[in-house]
């Protein structure tokens, strides 16, 4: 009988794709008689070489992006074939898809995929979006001399011709920067590989456009007597860091005065594969930290950041009218695959694209918002870039920078906390030192063009530390403003009244609040956890 067996060898080898490849092990068919494949030195015949059926490669992990056709995956792949189908991989098109192993075939390329941070299988190289640059077609910049656009942060994505998303510092740019002192409209050109992209690029004519007037108002009285402890001092009960948890399996219901918040979700601390160290890249890790928070549509959407120095993040998106247990989004790694294929599909994560410090967001029908604001920024004239996302697929759609200025480019209002409310509005919240007060100001837009308003302001820091703001929202239908801190939300007429205070003893950090359907969403940190009022707000 003249049977076949499977030889496997190991060696170091490393491949251009952006990621370093660790070991190639490669297996081929052999005949198994020995008298039959062995030649003597003596008959100088030499060997005939045999294809490989298969060629599997190990890498550090990577992340990848789905294209728009589906492709089985594939439980494993054997001698050259995939056996077992486990998803279409269409159900995870908008997911965070990472690898870090391939199997080369005689016919095709298989990659094992992990899906926001699950193992899942193999699947066709010909699903990822390869070779592609995901750009918005226009970016609209105010007029402002300080501020110089980083062209790159108008990129969702990049892929190389494996769909491996590579680093925006790989991409080449017609253009690095954008000054924003004078009029001009620039056709940026993006090239990675064979990929190539184009966006146009505005400054903006107005030189009128962002001065406010800081006096239109007379400040409501405050009070600077609240408590609010300045950082956590406590976690969820199966919380002990972000390498050590567990799912947590009771919900909470904090009270004060008329205001209830009880668990809507748990969220999982990372969508990501999780690994012992810190190395494996801005890009691959979705997580730990939770910044903001907005919801409309039946949607919740949260930025996560992986540091607290950076300024770029994913945003991630929960279906809440599917997602009804509150504690399943942290069992994505336990749950049947069968599940799993069905449940993911109402998650959505975004690439990794510039959030800024994530506590500025909104959202409308369409669209996601983020005001990319520098926390470490004090006082600063340069101008804030407004990032609108589609809800479709999580990519950029468009981005705006945006000023506001109390005259002039000497008293700079610059947003660390702002809430879209609609497509053409929003607020920005102000803490002005030298006048120890809080303002309120509103920004409409007409045509691509931004003007603030100040429409009321509250003497005062509201709490006696310093105690950050972690959250901004705005009621449209009551006119109040909701503001965040710590253990501490306080209630504020558009006028700037203070109007209620309420504290909570979660001895967690609040993360990011929103205002939808006239209930108040709060989202906390040590582990990210939703809450909902349980009454509508008056």
């Amino acid at each position: 009988m003249n049977c076949k067996k499977l030889l496997t060898f190991t060696a170091s080898v490393v491949l251009s794709l952006g990621v370093a490849a660790n070991t190639t092990s490669v297996a081929f068919a052999a005949d198994s008689n020995s008298n039959k494949s062995t030649v003597s030195e003596s008959t100088n015949v030499k060997k005939k070489k045999t294809t490989p059926a298969q060629v599997t490669t190990s890498y550090d992990l990577m992340t990848k992006v789905a294209g728009n056709k589906n492709y089985k995956v594939w439980k494993s792949v054997n001698n050259g074939k995939p056996v077992g189908k486990v998803a279409d991989g269409i159900n995870f098109r908008y997911n965070h898809i990472q690898s870090n192993q391939s199997i080369k075939t005689k016919k095709y390329t298989y990659w094992l995929i992990y899906v926001d941070g699950r193992r899942v299988g193999w699947v066709n190289e010909r699903f990822f979006a390869r070779n592609e640059i995901a750009v918005p077609k226009t970016v609209s910049l105010v007029n402002n001399e300080n501020y110089l656009f980083d062209t790159r942060d108008a990129i969702s994505y990049a892929t190389d011709d494996t769909g491996t998303v590579v680093d925006n510092d790989e991409v080449s740019v017609s253009k690095d920067g954008v000054d924003c002192t004078d009029p001009k409209t620039y056709n940026v050109k993006y090239t990675y590989g064979k990929a190539k992209a184009t966006v146009k690029i505005t400054v903006r004519k107005s030189t009128s456009e962002g001065i406010g007037n800081a006096d239109a108002v007379t400040p409501k009285e405050g009070t600077n007597s609240l408590k609010s402890p300045d950082s956590h001092y406590g976690s969820s009960l199966n919380y002990i860091n972000p390498k050590e948890f567990t799912p947590e399996k009771k919900t909470h219901s904090w009270s004060s005065d008329d205001l209830t918040l009880k668990t809507r979700l748990f969220q999982p601390v990372l969508l990501s594969v999780k690994t012992d160290t810190n190395n494996d890249g801005n890009i691959n890790r979705v997580g730990h930290i939770p910044e903001g928070l907005t919801v409309s549509n039946g949607w919740a959407y949260t930025s996560l950041l992986s540091h607290t120095n950076l300024i770029q993040g994913h945003i991630v998106g929960y279906n809440l009218n599917k997602l009804v247990s509150p504690y399943n989004p942290q069992n994505l790694l336990t749950m049947s695959q069968s599940k799993f294929n069905t449940y993911v599909k109402n998650i959505k994560v975004s690439p990794y694209i510039p959030i800024g410090h994530g506590q500025a967001m909104g959202s409308t029908k369409n669209y996601i918002y983020v005001l990319v604001n520098d926390n470490t920024e004090q006082t600063s004239n340069k101008s804030e870039e407004l990032v609108q996302i589609r809800k479709s697929d999580m990519l950029i759609n468009k981005i705006w920078t945006i000023k506001c200025w109390n005259g002039n480019e000497n008293s700079p209002r610059y947003f660390k906390n702002a809430v879209i409310t609609s497509d053409k509005q929003m607020y920005g919240l102000y803490y002005d030192k030298t006048t120890d007060r809080y303002e309120y100001w509103e920004l409409n837009r007409t045509g691509d063009n931004w003007y603030p308003t100040l429409v009321g302001a509250t003497k005062g820091k509201f709490v006696d530390n310093d105690s950050p703001i972690q959250g901004f929202s705005y009621d449209t239908k009551n006119k109040n403003f909701y503001l965040g801190f710590n253990d501490l939300i306080v209630k504020v007429g558009r006028d700037g009244e203070l109007k209620k205070s309420y504290t909570f003893s979660t001895g967690r950090e609040i993360e990011g609040i929103s205002i939808s359907d006239e209930r108040l969403y709060v989202n906390l940190a040590q582990r990210a956890e939703l809450l909902e009022s349980q009454s509508k707000l008056n």
